[in-house]
């Protein structure tokens, strides 16, 4: 003989309700799967359907969750998944509730990718090199990032924005000697994530200049604190520490030499 539902009880929090069978309480239900299995009081239960009514429950909150988690922002799916973890162990429902969100187009990869690197070329900061890996790092497919890549991040794109940073960079080294300026500049893009060929032809277009006078004012400014900083050596040892460390600086050879007489001239 098959049990029977003596009771659907509101609970407090909308949308659940609980279950009552055979006049006991025998598990609680949301609405979505009250309507999608047509529960009614009277209705047939036996240990099948009520298993089953208590998995598509189990699903049906951690699907709530995940829409919960999504309302803020755009996720990938191993984000997604990862959060669900947080609150079930069941694989099979996870997987369940992945389906269904990749279906309802609510959880998209590519639209994800496709997204990031919009946003990221129109921050003008990052190249796609550092694009790609940052997707790569939220275990988004190498194809899924590639095609948002080569749709969203187009050559001229990336030369603009290696252009401005470019810019960026090399005047934020103002105290900085000329070449070492040019070198940290090159540098940081190549950390940035642009590509060598972009970068070249940036550094070639911009063409950067050294101001001479403020180069040989730097030099003298800081050549005075080494000088002053190897007083401790004596000689041809004190002139060679310091031009060392002027010319790692990215100081002109010939500027340092002038500079080293004048202070020996003066001592």
């Amino acid at each position: 003989m098959e049990s029977k539902i003596t009771m659907i009880e509101a609970q407090k929090r909308k949308g659940r309700f609980n279950i009552y069978i055979d006049g006991q309480y025998a598990f609680p239900i949301s609405e979505n799967v009250m309507i999608k299995y047509r529960i009614f009081k009277g209705m047939e239960v036996d240990d099948e359907l009520r298993n089953e009514l208590i998995n598509a429950d189990s699903i049906s909150k951690l699907y709530t969750k995940a829409i919960n988690f999504l309302s803020h922002q755009l996720r990938t799916e191993n984000e997604v998944v990862a959060k669900l973890r947080d609150f079930s162990e069941d694989e099979e429902h996870i997987a369940a509730v992945m389906a269904k969100l990749v279906e309802l187009n609510l959880v998209n990869d590519q639209s994800y990718a496709d997204s990031y690197v919009r946003t990221e070329v129109k921050k003008q900061d990052k190249g796609p090199k550092n694009v790609f890996f940052k997707l790569k790092e939220k275990k988004i497919d190498e194809n899924i990032i590639n095609n948002a890549l080569n749709n969203f991040y187009s050559y001229d794109e990336m030369i603009e924005n290696c252009r401005v940073q470019a810019t960026k960079i090399f005047n934020k080294h103002k105290r900085d000697a000329f070449k070492n300026r040019l070198d940290k500049t090159k540098i940081s893009l190549m950390q940035k994530g642009y590509l060598m060929d972009a970068i070249l032809e940036v550094m070639e277009e911009l063409d950067f200049q050294p101001d001479e006078d403020d180069q040989l004012e730097l030099l003298r400014r800081q050549g005075d604190k080494i000088w002053q900083r190897n007083r401790k050596y004596s000689g041809l040892e004190r002139i060679m520490k310091t031009k060392q460390a002027l010319y790692r600086k990215g100081f002109d050879m010939d500027d340092i030499s002038s500079f080293i007489d004048q202070k020996s001239l003066e001592e």
